[in-house]
């Protein structure tokens, strides 16, 4: 199964999130073992683990989290492992945040990001201090105060300042690579989720944005309306799936989102000039 966080949460568990405008934070327990889960970031995440053990699959390694260490993603898909600990428990604080908090610490702090490495996936070790921090965040989240989302916004960047102060080149890492890619966040968040979207409604919901917001970040991003966007990156799509792969037509039609093969037939030669089956033939 795949989740597209933090909107699962946002959906599933409303009251557990403790929201702002740019961070969402909750409290995650869970009694049951999860192997190879698909995890897919609409936003930035730091995990921090209190009890039990994560491992995170990339191309190249596997991370081992231990209890107190962090774990901090961009957004993008991931592919990770949650075991419990020996009294049968895990639980982790997560804390998602968008670009605009990132940006906004950077310059807060004036956070100099020339001379390191960007870094899509960063990881820290438990030790006392960060042991120190993380129980005051983990006691804050589980208070019920007038101020509650500032003081959990001030939490956040306490950790952000320590990892910055003990860490600096790994974290800055971090940091740069948000940064990069800030201005194209909608377009990598579309993109990585091509598979999912069947429907505008479906790319407002996993961009998490309204309609019109959507209409203009696509307008300055790709000068294209979404509906317009969505049908050429299926028929690019259905493109390769043709010249690579040996699906049968119908099946293609069907990956790409088409609900009957004569439609697909339609659209396809419309942008290409040619139907599905002459184009596969011209291309083999």
């Amino acid at each position: 199964m795949t989740y597209i966080v933090p909107n699962y949460f946002l959906e599933e568990q409303p009251n557990a999130v403790i929201s702002s405008d740019s961070l969402f934070t909750l409290a995650y327990s869970s009694r049951r073992s999860q192997g190879s889960i698909s995890i897919r970031n609409t936003t930035h995440v730091m995990i921090l683990l209190t009890t039990g053990q994560k491992k995170l699959m990339t191309n190249n390694k596997e991370i081992v989290l231990n209890e107190g260490d962090i774990l901090f993603l961009t957004q993008g898909n991931y592919f990770m492992s949650e075991v419990l600990s020996q009294k049968g428990l895990y639980e982790a604080m997560m804390v998602y945040f968008d670009d605009a908090f990132v940006m906004d610490f950077i310059q807060k702090y004036a956070v100099e990001l020339g001379g390191c490495t960007s870094q899509n996936v960063v990881s820290f070790s438990s030790d006392r201090l960060l042991k120190s921090l993380i129980d005051s965040y983990s006691l804050y989240i589980n208070q019920d105060l007038k101020r509650q989302n500032e003081i959990i916004k001030l939490k956040t960047e306490e950790i952000f300042l320590h990892l910055l102060s003990q860490n600096s080149n790994i974290f800055c890492g971090f940091l740069k690579s948000i940064s990069l890619s800030s201005k194209e966040r909608i377009k990598y968040i579309l993109e990585a989720n091509l598979d999912l979207l069947e429907s505008v409604d479906d790319m407002c919901k996993i961009t998490r944005l309204s309609k019109n917001e959507l209409r203009q970040k696509m307008q300055q991003i790709f000068q294209m309306q979404p509906k317009a966007w969505l049908d050429s990156k299926r028929l690019e799509q259905a493109s390769l799936l043709l010249k690579n792969s040996d699906e049968t037509i119908a099946s293609i039609a069907t990956t790409c989102g088409y609900s009957t093969l004569s439609w697909f037939g339609v659209q396809f030669k419309r942008a290409y000039g040619v139907t599905p089956k002459s184009y596969r033939e011209q291309n083999r």
